[in-house]
């Protein structure tokens, strides 16, 4: 099973300098053992952030799993595949760039994330499960057990 997870940008900005040591555990698992799940957005996102930064950050991350073949990519056609049902997608266009990070977290293996923005959370959290999984979403790592899998 891929061990993936999704990392939302408002947490991936924490990577820069990680005093909190639950930050620097997340970031030693990705480096070392993770799949992280992205799309063009939140790379788009990550990049903007991240300008000129180099050593730890999400970038040097990315760089990784790319060479490890553990970054795990979906496209728009995959984004843009999954659709909801009326009442769900109005809920979830409310987010507006987060639209698409909801599809692409039910979209991921073990649909797992970490974002801090509490409306995108609970978007997260009280969607409705998908392929027989429901989705998990916590504001901090040591939240959820991503090294496992368990929730």
């Amino acid at each position: 099973m891929i061990k993936d997870l999704f990392v939302d940008n408002n947490v991936a900005k924490n990577f820069k300098n990680p005093a909190d040591p639950e930050y620097q555990k997340l970031m030693k698992w990705l480096f070392t053992e993770g799949h992280l799940v992205v799309t063009s957005k939140l790379m788009a996102e990550y990049h903007a952030s991240n300008q000129g930064n180099f050593g730890q950050s999400i970038i040097t991350i990315i760089n990784k799993l790319t060479i490890d073949g553990r970054l795990v990519s979906l496209s728009n056609d995959d984004l843009k595949a999954l659709t909801f049902p009326k009442k769900i997608e109005q809920k979830c266009q409310r987010l507006k760039k987060d639209y698409w990070h909801v599809k692409a977290i039910l979209l991921s293996n073990r649909k797992m994330a970490i974002i801090i923005d509490e409306a995108f959370r609970n978007a997260v959290n009280s969607h409705p499960m998908h392929e027989g999984v429901k989705a998990c979403a916590v504001s901090r790592p040591e939240e959820i057990d991503y090294e496992n899998g368990l929730t």
